[in-house]
């Protein structure tokens, strides 16, 4: 009788073991090297959709057309921590950087942007910056952007 329990018991177990997978969310498809890098250097911090976490990280959706639309905003996004220090050569950057404006922004990106160089990144990456909500906060407002620091 216990071991027909067991068997039972096992059975159940392995159906739904069998069954998680319909219950898992669906992979994420990588559509580009860009995608893969930001997903292993960047979305540890900015997570997924790019939100970041309130207080602590601050969301990219908002602000990066804004600051890819200035020379002071562009040269402050190669030069916050994460970026300035990451591993990624300067093309990797440019392409995660171009590929994150482009899928994480929740405001349209004017047809005049102009994408992130490997040459403009080497120009501005070092040394990193050290005053970073000081200094974005000065460049949203400069930009007279309503986005909440």
């Amino acid at each position: 009788m216990k071991r027909g329990a067991a068997y039972v018991a096992g059975f159940g177990v392995a159906c739904v073991c069998m069954a998680m997978p319909l219950w898992a969310e669906p992979p994420v498809v990588l559509t580009s090297a860009a995608q893969a890098n930001y997903m292993l250097n960047c979305m540890g911090c900015h997570l997924p959709d790019g939100s970041g976490a309130p207080g602590k990280v601050p969301s990219v959706r908002d602000s990066l057309v804004t600051l890819s639309s200035s020379a002071a905003g562009r040269r402050f996004l190669l030069q916050v921590p994460g970026a300035s220090q990451s591993p990624l050569t300067d093309l990797e950057l440019a392409q995660v950087l171009n590929w994150m404006v482009r899928n994480l922004s929740a405001r349209a990106v004017p047809a005049d942007f102009m994408d992130f160089t490997a040459a403009e990144v080497a120009s501005y990456r070092r040394p990193p910056l050290v005053t970073v909500r000081e200094t974005r906060a000065r460049l949203l407002e400069a930009a007279a952007d309503p986005v909440t620091r």
